[in-house]
């Protein structure tokens, strides 16, 4: 996390974002990746991501299943 804010944290800045973004001071980042620590815990961030991507894929389907995707881009993205 220290290293996502350190790279992408002055983007906040740029004028092609719409919303506002807080001062990113020392003491705002020490909290942001306290509260990741704490909310990750002890887990690899190897198995967050393979959780992540089940979770995208599950609603992937779901969101076809409903009829809001389409399925050809689907289909044309699992042939890849």
């Amino acid at each position: 996390m220290r290293h996502m804010l350190e790279q992408f944290g002055p983007a906040l800045k740029l004028p092609w974002t719409r919303l506002v973004a807080p001062e990113l001071t020392e003491e705002l980042s020490e909290k942001v990746i306290q509260g990741t620590s704490e909310q990750c815990g002890t887990v690899p961030v190897q198995d967050l991501e393979h959780r992540r991507d089940r979770f995208l894929i599950k609603l992937m389907d779901l969101l076809e299943e409903e009829g809001f995707w389409p399925s050809e881009r689907l289909i044309a993205y699992e042939r890849k």
